[in-house]
């Protein structure tokens, strides 16, 4: 499959703000490397597509974070549990997942495409919108998906100029049919033939959605069925019906590398 060099540097932000970036241990694919004064480390030999990467310190540090297949140089936003990682180089990024947290100055999403957390400033430019309606970051709240176009600063850093909240099918536009839905994504606890138990990323707790003939399976344009579901996968599952009576509508595999 072939190898890479992967480089990066290790920025500390909110609760390790002013922290010595050094000392600081990597992981990956059963490499260790350890950051030197200026929080920088490097990979030889990682395999040339999506890895995880690991952090850890005595000091309390245990965080984790997605690289893609084409990165070469990152920088990692890192915080005692929380590592967010920008790939240098690039002009702008396109996130899309559910908020996790959200403030007037930024907005953090669990990026579908890595499963990792993505943090962006939101500054006065910033366009927040709804079709065609203009919002702010007060009609924002944990939970709900976004798709957000970024631009990368020279520091790895992302500022978003658009973020756009997507439609949830509530029918709350008049574009649904009535009937409550609701997004689930995170990993898979649990798998059978007709239900799903999903780690929901937006709450932190499991979330169960029946599954019927008509449940839609897949990953990208492939079609899947239960058996190539297993605990651990990271899913988008689509859902219809009260709170205690979900029924998958549609099941997303997301793992990356696969």
């Amino acid at each position: 499959m072939g190898t890479r060099v992967l480089s990066g540097q290790v920025v500390p932000v909110g609760d390790l703000a002013g922290s010595s970036p050094a000392g600081i241990s990597v992981g990956s694919s059963g490499q260790v490397a350890m950051t030197d004064a200026t929080g920088r480390f490097a990979f030889l030999g990682l395999s040339a597509q999506n890895v995880s990467l690991s952090f850890s310190r005595a000091d309390g540090i245990n965080a984790s974070g997605s690289v893609s297949a084409f990165a070469s140089e990152v920088v990692v936003q890192l915080q005692k549990t929380k590592a967010t990682v920008v790939e240098k180089g690039q002009s702008k990024r396109e996130i899309e997942g559910l908020i996790t947290e959200i403030s007037s100055a930024s907005i953090t999403v669990n990026d579908a495409s890595t499963g990792g957390p993505v943090t962006a400033a939101i500054v006065s430019s910033t366009v927040i919108r709804k079709g065609n309606q203009s919002l702010s970051t007060t009609n924002l709240k944990v939970g709900d998906r976004v798709h957000v176009k970024a631009s990368v600063n020279s520091d790895g850093t992302l500022t978003a100029f658009e973020i756009i909240l997507q439609d949830s099918g509530s029918g709350s536009d008049g574009s649904g049919t009535g009937g409550q839905t609701k997004d689930l994504e995170g990993l898979i606890t649990a798998i059978s033939p007709t239900s799903i138990t999903v780690n929901n990323a937006s709450t932190g707790g499991p979330v169960t959605a029946a599954i019927t003939k008509s449940t839609v399976i897949r990953k990208g344009n492939t079609t899947l069925t239960t058996n190539d579901l297993k605990v651990g996968d990271r899913v988008h599952v689509k859902t219809t019906g009260s709170a205690d009576a979900l029924t998958a509508t549609e099941i997303m595999r997301q793992n990356p590398g696969d």
